[in-house]
């Protein structure tokens, strides 16, 4: 089923586990909100990372293709 994800959505897809998992600890009083706030917008920066390493990928591509 998911053989066929780029390692973004891959990547994606472990990030909204790990917010789910993060918001459920927040909710249960396990970590502060300010610390949630704080683990989420940690991921959210290296996901962001992740995608934009993974789009220059897709501008090369295109490049490639556009001298064919």
């Amino acid at each position: 089923m998911y053989e066929h994800l780029t390692t973004y959505e891959k990547a994606l897809a472990k990030f909204g586990d790990k917010c789910a998992l993060i918001a459920g600890l927040e909710i249960s009083n396990k970590i502060s909100p300010e610390e949630a706030y704080q683990q989420i917008k940690k991921e959210f920066k290296e996901l962001k990372k992740l995608r934009k390493e993974e789009k220059k990928g897709w501008n090369d591509d295109y490049d490639l293709q556009s001298l064919l």
